[in-house]
């Protein structure tokens, strides 16, 4: 019985593991609000937005790992371009 259970928590865990950060070519959106929303569904509490190289960056913290990452996203599209993990 207890390894059933170990068995089907595991399973219903994993998808959140899969959400714990945004992937390359990901659609966060183009406006801050829509792309705020996106990153913390994805799991990456958002702590402010900057331009970078022609890029929006979004930093953030991966909720599942505690990890400060990076968020490149391209401006005109509102696709993830770029993902840089810290720590």
């Amino acid at each position: 019985m207890k390894l059933q259970l170990l068995s089907v928590l595991a399973l219903v865990t994993t998808p959140m593991a899969a959400l714990a950060m945004p992937a390359v070519g990901d659609m966060i959106g183009t406006d801050p609000a829509t792309a705020k929303a996106a990153l913390e569904k994805a799991g990456c509490t958002v702590d402010s937005f900057g331009a970078e190289d022609g890029k929006v960056e979004a930093k953030c913290t991966d909720v599942a790992t505690g990890k400060s990452a990076e968020v490149y996203i391209d401006p005109a599209s509102g696709k993830v371009v770029g993902v840089k993990i810290k720590n």
